[in-house]
């Protein structure tokens, strides 16, 4: 169980906020903020049937991630939960989910509101709600 799983970002994300303290803590909070990421361009074709209107889940890497604590205030103020049972970006995996709405696609821009991540990010995948 302790090997090494290596990920490659398929892009990045472009956001208005570059610090944590005045990032949305999650996409319910973050209004009509718009966004984008920017994909490798080598995935053009993985995009080619995404539409504008629908919501995906993003993947992405917590990039300015530090350590960990198992217990932790659940939207950094509220009551102590378990790790699992939030979002909190300080994870021994610091992978972050968060859904989506596409405003625009552009060739390999994509445009979105529901943005929770911070200008940098890495995108790891992208996945269709189901």
């Amino acid at each position: 169980m302790d090997e090494e799983i290596i990920f490659k970002p398929i892009g990045y994300i472009k956001s208005p906020y570059e610090d944590v303290r005045n990032m949305p803590k999650s996409t319910r909070e973050s209004g009509d903020v718009e966004a984008e990421m920017i994909i490798n361009e080598k995935y053009l074709e993985s995009m080619s049937s995404m539409e504008v209107g629908e919501e995906y889940m993003v993947l992405f890497y917590f990039h300015k991630s530090e350590g960990f604590k198992q217990r932790v205030p659940f939207m950094g103020n509220g009551p102590i939960k378990g790790l699992f049972s939030t979002h909190a970006p300080n994870r021994p995996n610091p992978i972050g989910v968060s859904t989506i709405k596409i405003t625009e696609i552009e060739g390999n821009v994509i445009k979105f509101k529901g943005v929770d991540m911070l200008n940098g990010t890495p995108v790891l995948d992208i996945k269709d709600i189901l």
